[in-house]
């Protein structure tokens, strides 16, 4: 599966390619991509998307150019531009001179056709969808108290750090029960817990 990186920063391009430990096919600008919309058949392509044509990148995004998913980078991100590329169909949305083992880790969930939300974002996301999560769900009735007491937490948006505090548990511990918890209810992560629980 190709790996496509589209940037003008040679440290970007160095940064990446040591972190993902693989050849990257490099283009300096989408509209040099767009020209052969075939190399966006299938794979991945990381997208420097400071300094690039954002209509084309929307486009991209919304695989208008194939079906390759799309991870897009950016050197000052912020959570504005994470709802703008997510929403329009990127599979990924991080700060472009992120730790290797964090581009190790959202390349691995976009191979597995995951999406990846940093953490602010995906406490907000918990929190919307928290407020509409229902506390008298039947699925509740599968966990136990110390898993619902979990769920409440997440509820309000909590981190792991946060959880594990306000429980007096270790962050290992809250890990745990959140394995356990998607486990019993049949769901990959909190913000889909949390849209289960909604509906």
């Amino acid at each position: 599966m190709p790996t496509l990186l589209i940037t003008s920063s040679p440290s970007l391009q160095q940064h990446l390619q040591a972190a993902l430990d693989r050849e990257l096919e490099v283009y300096d600008s989408l509209s040099a991509l767009a020209e052969q919309p075939q190399r966006c058949a299938q794979g991945v392509v990381w997208v420097d998307a400071d300094n690039q044509d954002e209509a084309l990148l929307a486009r991209l995004c919304r695989g208008d150019f194939g079906r390759a998913r799309v991870i897009v980078l950016s050197s000052t991100p912020s959570d504005r531009q994470a709802v703008q590329w997510l929403g329009a169909g990127a599979a990924g949305f991080l700060n472009a001179f992120s730790q290797p083992e964090t581009l190790q880790q959202v390349s691995a969930v976009v191979a597995a056709d995951g999406i990846w939300v940093g953490v602010g974002l995906m406490q907000q996301l918990c929190a919307r969808f928290g407020q509409v999560a229902r506390t008298d769900s039947p699925l509740l009735e599968q966990l136990t108290e110390r898993e619902r007491e979990v769920v409440g937490h997440l509820r309000e948006g909590k981190s792991n750090k946060q959880i594990a505090r306000d429980m007096d548990i270790s962050e290992r511990t809250v890990k745990a029960h959140l394995t356990a918890i998607f486990g019993k209810l049949g769901v990959p992560d909190r913000v889909q817990l949390l849209l289960k629980l909604s509906s």
